[in-house]
């Protein structure tokens, strides 16, 4: 939500003054991202200046108490939406996350200056090949991802939701809330009660403050019942015309998604807009990867697709993108009702190398608590929202307004199993059955393969030949990768784990690359 430079030599006396687009104090600086989406205020006391930044969905104001944004459960009506305080005291600097996450917070010091950004490559001058974090390595490499304020780097962390973060001369530290509390039990519905006028009440909630914004939203829409659940919820009849946007995959699949997604946009009187997601496969040219431009190595997957999709809403004029992302979360079961499928193995990552192998051990290490929205969307919110903001788009997620967290906690089995409400909700507002009980759903499996075939093994054996950063440092097995990237140029199928591989590798090198002089 923010970006900043913050000495603590300019805090002493401050003197802040808004200049153009930021606060400026001496050589500090405090950057609100500047979007319709969001709000900013600042506030001065003989104690400490205070900034808010906050999106419309969230009550919080300086005017209210301390902390406005700290702890809390969720299910009171005031934790909603996005906020993030900074205190700014005399040799002390203090951050304070909201509930949302809906962009990641990095933070580094170098001395006793403070560094923020949402986007990580603007920290790249501060980061080390020395410096990389052993066990979050070890998770990317084989899919083991946690919530955690742990970075790919020892010396950057990211400041997790509720948490606070502390700076002064004796040095950086982050401190965890406490852990979010939950319904634990499902409860029975009570005879006649229909969960869709629930479900429809929330969401229309949810979805309030952004109508009201009179921004151009977009509908991120893949054809499936999550986002077709927010495209029915966010239908105003009388309003102005959604677009939607999606990535249509190939073949027989992509004609039925295509189908279902035609029967939804008709249905809420959408402008339909398709990219077709096989000409922006994994490492394609011309995607940020295979440009060497500096970026997070934690981006999605389909990163080239998705980032080709934002640029595409923004070009028609879209500024807010609802999302589905968080309708799977909380209708998952929980793990008393079904236990998890187990992880990836070790043994389809045959490459890993010593470091590695001794990091796994401490995965689980430094785990952020139980947060008040679940922790995968937490986690696929840092993956897949910079896109956006890149683009000058604010995503909207409705699925994770805390009341409808609450409300799907306590829902029975019965009626989140295969997202059953969803189906129902579908089903009442005249969606045929091929979009409510699809035969079968789209996938990106064969996108995934197409990107690794074309793209993915020439890439690798490159990086080989060149010497992999992942390889020096200990990560990776270079022998056994050679092994694996000769024998999948002879099999049908290409294991899926080695783009998480050269996803990292790329990343970290865009990252760790000189940077290139200014023009004069």
């Amino acid at each position: 939500m923010l970006s900043f430079r913050l000495a603590l030599s300019d805090l002493t006396r401050p003197a802040w003054h808004w200049d153009s687009d930021r606060w400026r104090c001496g050589e500090s600086w405090v950057q609100p991202i500047s979007h319709p989406a969001l709000r900013h205020e600042i506030d001065h006391d003989a104690r400490a200046t205070t900034i808010l930044v906050r999106d419309l969905a969230s009550p919080v104001t300086l005017a209210g108490p301390a902390h406005p944004v700290e702890g809390g459960d969720g299910a009171n009506g005031t934790s909603r939406g996005d906020a993030l305080v900074l205190q700014l005291q005399p040799g002390r600097v203090t951050l304070t996350a909201g509930i949302g996450g809906t962009v990641p917070l990095y933070l580094a010091s170098d001395g006793e200056v403070l560094h923020g950004s949402w986007n990580l490559p603007a920290l790249r001058g501060l980061l080390q090949p020395t410096q990389l974090q052993d066990r979050a390595v070890a998770r990317a490499l084989t899919r083991r991802h946690r919530y955690s304020s742990d970075t790919l780097f020892t010396d950057v962390t990211m400041l997790t939701e509720r948490a606070i973060a502390t700076f002064t001369t004796a040095g950086f530290q982050l401190t965890y809330p406490t852990p979010a509390e939950h319904v634990t039990h499902a409860r029975d519905l009570r005879p006649g009660a229909d969960p869709r006028d629930g479900l429809a009440y929330l969401l229309t909630e949810a979805l309030h403050p952004w109508r009201a914004s009179g921004a151009a939203m977009g509908l991120e829409l893949s054809g499936g019942l999550d986002s077709a659940t927010v495209a029915i919820a966010a239908h105003e009849p009388a309003g102005p015309a959604l677009r939607t946007f999606g990535l249509l995959v190939e073949g027989a699949l992509g004609a039925e998604q295509h189908r279902r997604r035609v029967a939804i946009a008709d249905r809420v009187g959408a402008t339909d807009d398709i990219l077709r997601a096989h000409e922006h496969a994994p490492f394609c040219a011309g995607g940020i990867r295979a440009s060497g431009a500096a970026h997070d190595p934690r981006g999605e997957f389909y990163r080239e697709a998705f980032e080709a999709l934002a640029d595409r809403a923004a070009h028609r004029g879209v500024t807010i993108m609802l999302t589905g992302n968080g309708g799977d979360e909380i209708m998952a079961p929980r793990i008393d009702e079904l236990p998890p499928l187990p992880p990836q193995s070790f043994a389809e990552v045959s490459w890993l190398g010593p470091r590695t192998r001794d990091a796994v051990a401490a995965i689980d290490d430094n785990l952020a608590p139980s947060a008040v929205l679940p922790t995968p969307t937490l986690m696929g919110f840092a993956i897949h929202h910079p896109a956006y903001l890149r683009a000058g788009i604010w995503p909207v997620t409705p699925f994770t307004h805390p009341r409808l967290v609450r409300f799907a906690e306590q829902l029975p089995l019965e009626v989140r199993r295969g997202k059953k409400l969803y189906r129902d909700f579908l089903t009442r507002a005249d969606l045929p059955s091929f979009v409510t009980h699809p035969q079968r759903t789209e996938h990106f499996r064969d996108l995934m393969q197409h990107g690794l075939r074309h793209h993915g093994l020439p890439l690798a054996e490159r990086l080989l030949a060149e010497g992999m950063l992942l390889a020096d440092h200990g990560f990776i097995d270079p022998d056994a990768l050679k092994r694996t990237v000769r024998d999948a140029h002879q099999s049908a199928t290409v294991p899926s784990v080695l783009c998480d591989t050269l996803v990292l590798e790329v990343g970290l090198r865009s990252l760790l690359a000189p940077e290139p002089a200014p023009v004069a």
